[in-house]
């Protein structure tokens, strides 16, 4: 019936699906449904389509793509879920917002990211505007050694009370040195001294190597990284689209 094919739309279609998005197994399969001939004939039509519409590869290597994002997300959720008691535990960080709140948003970040400093005022808008938002930071520095001073600075002011004011503080500044983090600490009235001896501490250290270790076992690849009621979302996430999470996990529980 191939042989007989007229249109061109037809044959992209055929080559995309048969030849590029199908796995091997699949493609064994089609190929055992056609004569030598036909199948002599099919990819004649097929090099033609390639030739006449290059845009057949991109097509099919956007597809390729979209089915890998896809899988690599399940997967993600998967993992997600096998270790979500872990990622809810708060005994080595704390909550910000309401603890008894009925969402629960997970965020792993770095605050040397300019995609975490931008989601950090929306988070925070969010928090203040919605009294059930339990949030639980988790540290994540990835990108220099200054993200790492940050966050061991950070979980280090936990000791002193002051870890929500000094994280919603460094998020604001832009790219942080080591002097600015210690500047901000002290502008808040942090005990300097005592920050200092805390971030070599077993609780700060425990914390980030717990965070790498989710980070790496799970399947994350980057910051900002959101984790709400159990469900994943990579990379910056808009107010109003929070918002409509949100509202959609509250709707789906009724």
């Amino acid at each position: 019936m191939f042989l007989k094919l007229k249109s061109i739309s037809y044959n992209i279609l055929f080559v995309v699906t048969i030849f590029v998005s199908m796995p091997l197994f699949a493609q064994e399969k089609a190929n055992k449904s056609f004569s030598e001939n036909e199948m002599a004939t099919i990819k004649k039509l097929a090099l033609e389509a390639l030739l006449e519409n290059p845009e057949i590869l991109r097509e099919a290597s956007r597809i390729l793509q979209a089915r890998e994002e896809q899988k690599r997300n399940d997967n993600v959720s998967k993992q997600i879920s096998e270790y979500s008691s872990e990622l809810t535990d708060t005994g080595d960080t704390v909550v910000i917002g309401n603890p008894d709140g009925d969402i629960t948003i997970i965020e792993f970040f770095d605050y040397n990211c300019p995609y975490c400093k931008t989601a950090a005022k929306d988070l925070q808008d969010l928090i203040k505007s919605d009294e059930n938002i339990k949030f639980i930071p988790r540290e994540w520095p990835i990108l220099n050694n200054n993200s790492v001073i940050a966050a061991k600075a950070a979980l280090a002011a936990i000791a002193q009370g002051k870890y929500k004011e000094y994280h919603w503080r460094l998020m604001k500044e832009g790219s942080l040195t080591e002097t600015k983090i210690f500047e901000i600490a002290k502008n808040l009235k942090i005990d300097i001294s005592r920050l200092k001896k805390d971030m070599e501490g077993e609780f700060v250290i425990n914390h980030i190597a717990k965070s790498t270790a989710l980070a790496r076992r799970i399947g994350f690849s980057g910051t900002p990284l959101f984790i709400i009621e159990g469900k994943f979302f990579p990379g910056f996430v808009p107010l109003e689209e929070l918002e409509l999470i949100i509202s959609d996990i509250r709707e789906s529980r009724m």
